[in-house]
């Protein structure tokens, strides 16, 4: 399905960088996508939406309309990697099988492959519809700009930030910490650790470690009874 190349499950992460595609453009141009893609589609439009908002609006309501776009992509990014990327597709469905491989499942495979850690331009696109339509009509064309040049800017943080705990050598101590809560989620704890810029949202939700043990039990407890 999905021009997808022939491929096996794996029980375990694999090291390599796997043909994802039948179709050697699509495997080229849309398979696999380096961090200065990212950059060059996004960083403009983020800078130009910020610029415009600093222009309509007054600095104090510029602030705060870019820092809750920013706020906002990191619910956004812990509500996609956890409902949507790691959905459980049914493996009794062709379909529903190639698509979970094709959202997430490559980079739970391989979770090292360097051309497949940031968001392909395309599928970026269609989130920043999904979310900046309604946010025109929902903040206005005043204070649309700040927030959505707030919100691109989140988006390109998640996903250096992402390339980074997988392929950068951390030089801080917040690096080194979100480095090892990110491949502790790949290599020992696929079910909890959401958050990839912050732990925020897994705390909020449950699936912080601390918490998720903590419900465990107590869900335990309560079947016990």
């Amino acid at each position: 399905m999905f021009w997808l190349a022939p491929h096996q499950p794996q029980t375990r992460p694999q090291m390599g960088s796997p043909r994802m595609f039948r179709i050697d453009w699509v495997e080229k141009y849309l398979s696999r996508v380096k961090p200065w893609h990212v950059l060059a589609v996004w960083a403009p439009v983020s800078a130009y939406s910020l610029y415009r908002g600093f222009v309509l609006t007054s600095l104090l309501a510029w602030v705060g309309m870019a820092f809750l776009g920013a706020f906002t992509w990191t619910l956004l990014e812990y509500i996609l990697h956890r409902w949507l990327f790691h959905h459980h597709f049914s493996q009794e469905s062709e379909v529903q099988r190639d698509l979970g491989f094709l959202i997430h499942g490559v980079h739970h495979d391989y979770p090292m492959d360097p051309d497949r850690l940031v968001m392909p331009p395309a599928i970026s696109l269609v989130v920043a519809g999904g979310i900046g339509i309604p946010a025109w009509f929902v903040a206005g064309p005043l204070y649309f700009w700040a927030f959505f040049g707030g919100l691109v800017a989140g988006y390109l943080w998640y996903d250096l930030t992402h390339y980074a705990t997988h392929h950068g050598k951390s030089l801080t101590g917040i690096g080194k910490l979100q480095k090892s809560y990110h491949m502790l989620h790949h290599y020992q704890t696929p079910n909890i650790r959401y958050g990839i810029t912050t732990p925020f949202w897994d705390v909020v939700f449950g699936t912080y470690p601390w918490r998720a043990k903590a419900e465990a039990e107590t869900a335990g407890r309560a079947e016990a009874h």
